[in-house]
């Protein structure tokens, strides 16, 4: 058991019991991990609104041994997401682009795996889904081939996966998935 600190996004939260919730963060230092909230739901809770989806904390978590629950201690909130955009449906738009920026998260990142760009690139992407100058679809596209990219998953559409040789505009090709990239 070791005691740390990070600042660190929520990307996802669980009731755990009556009082206690677990909250999944995404750091730069450790990568996804979460940790048991004690008190969290309460009214008067020792973390306020640092554990919101997609706010922004500085959490100080004690870390178990692989298998267990780490235990958070303290998180104190550094921002907190708000969509901008022109509109109700603007601002709509924007909030449902963060929650899925948290999903992608969740579900392509593996625990304790330490990236700071991905991090990085997801704080990045929340600003810019905050601000009323930037559509979200576009924000979007750019954070999922950005993280594709980042973690390793992105396919080669630009040469031939098997021979090397450049794809050639206006001909047809066919997308291998195991190979990772076109034929």
């Amino acid at each position: 058991m070791s005691l740390e600190k990070a600042d660190a996004l929520v990307i996802r939260q669980v009731d755990f019991s009556e009082s206690s919730r677990v909250v999944t963060f995404f750091s730069r230092e450790f990568g996804k991990f979460a940790a048991l909230a004690k008190g969290a739901k309460r009214l008067k809770g020792p973390f306020d609104a640092a554990l919101d989806v997609l706010s922004a904390c500085r959490v100080v978590f004690i870390r178990k041994s692989s298998g267990t629950l780490n235990l958070l201690t303290e998180a104190r909130l550094i921002s907190r997401f708000q969509p901008q955009n022109s509109g109700a449906k603007g601002g709509l738009s924007s909030l449902y682009g963060g929650y899925y920026v948290a999903e992608l998260l969740s579900g392509l990142t593996e625990d304790f795996d330490p990236a700071p760009d991905v991090y990085d690139l997801a704080i990045s992407t929340l600003s810019a889904l905050s601000s009323p100058e930037n559509l979200s679809s576009p924000v979007i596209i750019h954070f999922e081939i950005s993280l594709l990219h980042l973690i390793g998953l992105l396919p080669n559409l630009f040469e031939c996966s098997v021979c090397g040789e450049a794809v050639q505009t206006g001909k047809q090709f066919a997308h291998w998935v195991s190979q990772g990239g076109v034929l």
